[in-house]
């Protein structure tokens, strides 16, 4: 078969064609892919390092300066919003088009924040102390008024303040057991005859004598004979508040 010089020439024109294709797509960097180069200074000029560059759009990037430079590259082609941190310097955006093979030179000067102004120290007056009023009792007129009669008991508040209470008690039965977990209860006898248990212990209750119970002890009282038992209860330590035995 014999060729003729017209289809050789065409022959060879379709092969260099083909081959500069390959060349092209082998060693050429497409076309849709851009680089953004960015540079982070203050206002005098000077770099900022480690400062934080973060954008957004067709690809997500983050990088820290290394002496106030960064680059991103092979980002394909669109708007991007840049946002720039530093400590010490207000936080600055700026939206930026990234096209074409070239480097996009991007430069961002933060601005320094402003100072911490110091919470300044205010020293609160301490709390006032509390106006407890003098007081004296009659206590045999105060019993004779509020006298337990026949009812088995009877708690009577004669005075009370932020460091303690005062509280007449009358007893006729025997009461159930209680304990104090904040006050250390002093019991004084001014008449009749009875017990105190505390825990396992027990003391002998008669006019003049005066008992303590420890707070968190429990303790029972006990009268005897057919008199009630009257004494003076004064719990060191309880809060301000109606006694309540």
């Amino acid at each position: 078969m014999r060729f003729t010089p017209i289809l050789i020439a065409a022959a060879v024109a379709v092969i260099s064609a083909g081959a500069g294709a390959d060349a092209q797509r082998r060693g050429a960097a497409p076309a849709s892919l851009a680089t953004l180069a960015v540079s982070v200074m203050d206002p005098s000029g000077s770099p900022i390092p480690n400062a934080l560059v973060t954008l957004d759009g067709a690809a997500h990037r983050s990088g820290r300066t290394e002496r106030g430079r960064i680059a991103f590259e092979n980002l394909p082609a669109g708007s991007y919003r840049l946002r720039f941190e530093s400590d010490a310097f207000i936080t600055l955006e700026r939206d930026v088009t990234a096209r074409g093979r070239a480097p996009i030179d991007v430069k961002a000067t933060l601005t320094p924040a402003p100072p911490v102004k110091p919470v300044p120290c205010v020293e609160t007056a301490p709390p006032a102390a509390p106006v407890v009023t003098p007081m004296s009792i009659d206590l045999p007129a105060f019993i004779e008024k509020n006298h337990v009669g026949r009812d088995p008991s009877r708690l009577s508040s004669i005075s009370c303040t932020p460091g303690g209470s005062a509280t007449l008690v009358q007893i006729r039965e025997p009461m159930p057991e209680q304990r104090h977990a904040d006050a250390d209860e002093f019991l004084y006898v001014i008449a009749g005859t009875g017990a105190v248990r505390i825990g396992d212990r027990v003391e002998a209750l008669q006019s003049g004598v005066l008992a303590l119970v420890p707070r968190t002890m429990p303790h029972v009282i006990t009268a005897r004979g057919r008199s009630p038992l009257f004494l003076l209860s004064i719990r060191a330590g309880e809060k301000c508040a109606v006694a309540q035995k």
